[in-house]
């Protein structure tokens, strides 16, 4: 068996010294062994390389997980923290919007109740008005009355009555109706105009000054201008005897329109019931 080997080998060795493709034939099958253990290797290696990088890759992505779960948890924290405050803010302002309903209901109560007691009082003074209108109209019924009725009675009656009906709207002006005077002049001399002219007011006197009254139960215009004239035809005897002159007053139950317009061009007051449209 030994001699079978050796002699093997020693023809192996002939050919391969002498047989040039046997030679190449055994060198490629001895090639290929070693390329297929170096491929072996290589797959070897490979594979122990692709573990080590899927246990680093797994790795690697464990601990992305790890902290992409952990912001993730740090999120939700910050989102549901944010949440209750905006809860909690909601319920402030709630509350103070249902305070503020409240607060508004109270004041439209009190605002109701303080309107009702306006509208009362402007329904109280309407009635008053309408009940001093009617006693003014009973006023003026009698006076008209008393007018028709004097015939040949003088004068100052019916200046009493007026004035009477027009006591509140003097004492408005500081006129006391009460303190009225009669003055009576008579130019003998003629040293203001006519000679034995006749000038005559109703005079009131306070604090050394006079109001001089023109009392008719109507008022023209020429009226306004007569009674000025007159007035002031006679002002320093007026004033010798009653101090300076303060205000010239008409005193009637109508005024012509015109007549109210010439008194306020010269100054003079006027107290009245009735404005005649001409």
């Amino acid at each position: 068996m030994h001699s079978s080997k050796e002699e093997l080998k020693k023809v192996l060795l002939n050919l391969l010294l002498e047989d040039v493709e046997f030679r190449h034939a055994v060198a490629g099958a001895i090639g290929y062994k070693e390329i297929l253990d170096r491929i072996a290797k290589v797959d070897e290696d490979m594979n122990k390389r692709f573990l080590e990088m899927e246990e680093k890759m797994n790795k690697r992505f464990l601990e992305m997980e790890e902290k992409m779960n952990k912001r993730f948890l740090e999120m939700e924290e910050r989102v549901n923290a944010r949440f209750l405050k905006v809860e909690e803010d909601i319920k402030e302002l709630r509350k103070d919007l249902n305070d503020l309903r409240r607060d508004m209901q109270e004041g439209f109560k009190r605002h109701d109740e303080e309107f009702a007691k306006v509208w009362k009082s402007i329904e109280d003074l309407r009635r008053d008005m309408q009940e001093g209108f009617k006693r003014h109209d009973r006023l003026i019924q009698e006076l008209s009355i008393s007018i028709g009725s004097l015939g040949r009675r003088t004068g100052k009656d019916m200046e009493r009555l007026i004035l009477n009906i027009y006591r509140d709207q003097l004492m408005q002006l500081g006129i006391d109706k009460d303190k009225a005077r009669r003055f009576e002049y008579i130019d003998k001399e003629g040293l203001y105009g006519l000679k034995g002219k006749r000038y005559e007011f109703d005079i009131i006197v306070s604090n050394s000054h006079a109001d001089i009254l023109e009392i008719k139960n109507r008022v023209a215009e020429d009226d306004v201008v007569t009674f000025y004239e007159k007035v002031n035809s006679i002002k320093p005897v007026i004033e010798r005897e009653y101090g300076s002159i303060k205000r010239l007053v008409t005193v009637s139950i109508h005024i012509d329109r015109e007549a109210l317009t010439k008194a306020k061009e010269l100054g003079i007051e006027c107290i009245y019931g009735y404005m005649v449209r001409g």
